[in-house]
């Protein structure tokens, strides 16, 4: 089994999918509705892949089992994938980036979890940056923590829950007709209520889709820039 064919969770969130009162298909490209190529933190062009399509809305759904790592770009998780890899195996040869997600996927699925791109928030911010959070939308399996929903909040992440997909399916339906309603993610149990979808930025009136996601686009660097500059000052201590 290779490590990029379809996981047991997607395979349940796919199953679950098909139970909500919007049509939603497995999906494995954006092509023919989106781009299907974005580019990372560090402005490298890759291949996006969704897992499914809410098909009454064109929205590609991204689903998520567990706690998105701060990999800001392909790079930096290459990075940590090989030096792990070199450690354990006493290897000093670079190895291709599928290889190591490969090896990892069967030796160690948590920490290829923690260090893969596909797991890196930066990556689906990427994603949402390009399509917008009406066409893009990350739906965690269950409420992530206190601290990882304000961390995916502050970046700027429009997220939802399987158990709320409905709920943001139906703002988004909203959305498609010109009326913002707020999405709200309560988890009780966690102490926790944030509001993740933003309203419409007045400073965007009469721009066009292209200039709207060169404001996103601009607005993402911008969310790396920091993240980065907080990273390096962390080492320094």
């Amino acid at each position: 089994m290779h490590a990029s064919t379809q996981s047991a969770s997607e395979r349940a969130a796919l199953a679950f999918y098909a139970t909500l009162p919007f049509p939603v298909d497995p999906a494995q490209s954006f092509a023919p509705h989106l781009p299907i190529y974005y580019r990372d933190g560090a402005g490298i062009e890759l291949e996006g892949r969704p897992d499914a399509l809410c098909t009454q809305h064109h929205t590609f759904i991204e689903s998520k089992a567990g706690t998105l790592n701060n990999h800001r770009d392909k790079a930096s998780s290459h990075w940590a994938l090989q030096q792990e890899y070199t450690r354990r195996m006493q290897d000093g040869r670079d190895k291709p980036y599928n290889f190591l997600t490969d090896y990892f996927y069967w030796v160690d699925p948590g920490f290829l979890h923690d260090n893969a791109w596909n797991q890196s928030l930066f990556k689906v911010l990427a994603l949402q940056a390009l399509h917008g959070w009406e066409r893009y939308v990350v739906c965690f399996q269950r409420n992530p923590s206190a601290a990882d929903a304000k961390r995916y909040a502050e970046a700027g992440l429009v997220f939802c829950t399987e158990a709320t997909l409905s709920q943001m399916l139906g703002v988004i339906d909203l959305a498609s007709h010109g009326f913002y309603y707020p999405f709200t993610l309560r988890a009780p149990r966690s102490g926790y209520s944030i509001t993740v979808n933003p309203a419409p930025n007045p400073d965007y009136a009469g721009f066009t889709p292209e200039q709207i996601t060169s404001a996103n686009r601009a607005k993402y660097e911008a969310v790396v820039a920091d993240a980065r500059a907080a990273a390096q000052a962390d080492d320094c201590f």
